[in-house]
């Protein structure tokens, strides 16, 4: 296991993808803003490209995303979309791997954060299941801005002051999680719990505590 970048010295902060990285869902994800967008194309609006960005993009719930897209579903299935999100999120849990390795970063002194593309209505999950760790959290609803737009990447570096190769990204998707932090000069590692198939990938969390002692031949 290896990346195209070697840490030559302890990152000033490791940042984490969410959801796929993190946390995992007990339940079959319903896809409750595909059905928000379903019921506005029934209904005459043209879906668009930046729809999936405008969700993810505005600090509210429901409602202040229908409002954002120009649309106003009925009650009925504002409340709809409302359970199935509580269900989604009731069903969430951390991976394995996740506990051992926060852990042994804050045991080292290594600032942690966490960088979500979501719904304003997804962020109750950090207060859920992160709570007992010392993060810095960046989520596109709250920054007005997506991965993997270099934007995000750079509020990072703002706030961790620290210069990009001295952070370290992990997450599941590729082109958010691995190829936008290298763009803008962070290190990266893309987790692929199925299995590692090039040298800048890793099978499980626990793998970044052996990249930082050395082991990224």
């Amino acid at each position: 296991m290896a990346t195209n970048q070697q840490t030559k010295s302890p990152p000033c902060a490791v940042i984490f993808d969410l959801f796929g990285t993190l946390i995992k869902f007990g339940v079959q994800q319903h896809h409750p803003f595909r059905q928000l967008l379903k019921w506005a194309r029934e209904n005459g609006r043209q879906v668009l490209l930046v729809d999936a960005r405008t969700v993810m993009t505005i600090n509210g719930g429901i409602d202040a995303i229908g409002d954002g897209l120009g649309i106003k579903p009925p009650r009925e299935l504002v409340q709809r979309i409302e359970s199935e999100i509580e269900d989604e999120l009731s069903s969430l849990s951390l991976f394995d791997d996740v506990i051992p390795t926060l852990n042994a970063l804050q045991t080292r002194g290594i600032k942690i954060g966490v960088c979500s593309n979501l719904a304003q209505p997804y962020g109750a999950v950090i207060g859920r299941l992160l709570v007992n760790f010392d993060l810095e959290v960046f989520l596109s609803y709250e920054l007005g801005t997506i991965k993997p737009e270099a934007q995000i990447y750079e509020s990072i570096l703002n706030r961790f002051n620290c210069d990009p190769e001295h952070c370290l990204f992990i997450g599941d998707t590729f082109e958010a999680d691995y190829a936008g932090p290298i763009a803008v000069g962070m290190n990266a590692l893309h987790l692929t719990r199925s299995g590692v198939s090039q040298h800048y990938q890793i099978s499980s969390l626990v793998d970044v505590l052996a990249y930082l002692d050395g082991d990224n031949r």
